[in-house]
């Protein structure tokens, strides 16, 4: 007699909400962004390396950096992007450009929004929006201590 398993799918929904320490690197962080309008990341003494969002630790290295900060210029590249085009929930509605930005020399790269382009055009948008673009870091004059505290906009070349 032959045993078959099949693969049997319950449905369910999380609703989850949480909160959580952000520790003494994530809140200095924090406060920079929503006190200061300025964004901080920690150097690693050992190599060099810069991190956005900063680490209390060098991954590589394996050196606390948690008190080795510097503050970066609002000034960067466009790494790496794509055009949303589909509604997701609890998302902003599209389209709207979703990037990787190297700001301020980082080492790393942070997950952002770049708004201040046209998408009205799809196409053309594609043209215009390039990896390696500069762009620049702006504030929202309200802020409370959140990514959504800065965006990113093209520099116009």
């Amino acid at each position: 007699m032959e045993l078959r398993s099949e693969l049997i799918e319950m449905p369910g929904e999380w609703n989850l909400r949480w909160l959580y320490a952000a520790g003494e690197v994530g809140t200095k962080y924090i406060t920079g962004l929503r006190d200061h309008a300025r964004i901080m990341a920690t150097k690693c003494p050992e190599c060099g390396r810069i991190l956005v969002p900063p680490q209390a630790y060098c991954e590589r290295c394996f050196v606390s950096i948690k008190d080795n900060w510097v503050e970066l210029e609002p000034e960067g590249t466009l790494e790496v992007f794509t055009i949303v085009n589909t509604q997701f929930p609890g998302q902003r509605k599209p389209p709207f450009v979703l990037g990787y930005f190297r700001i301020g020399g980082a080492s790393t790269t942070l997950p952002h929004f770049l708004e201040g382009v046209d998408l009205s055009d799809i196409d053309k948008a594609k043209r215009e929006i390039h990896v390696g673009m500069p762009v620049r870091v702006v504030f929202r004059e309200k802020r409370e201590g959140k990514l959504s505290d800065f965006y990113l906009e093209p520099i116009k070349e």
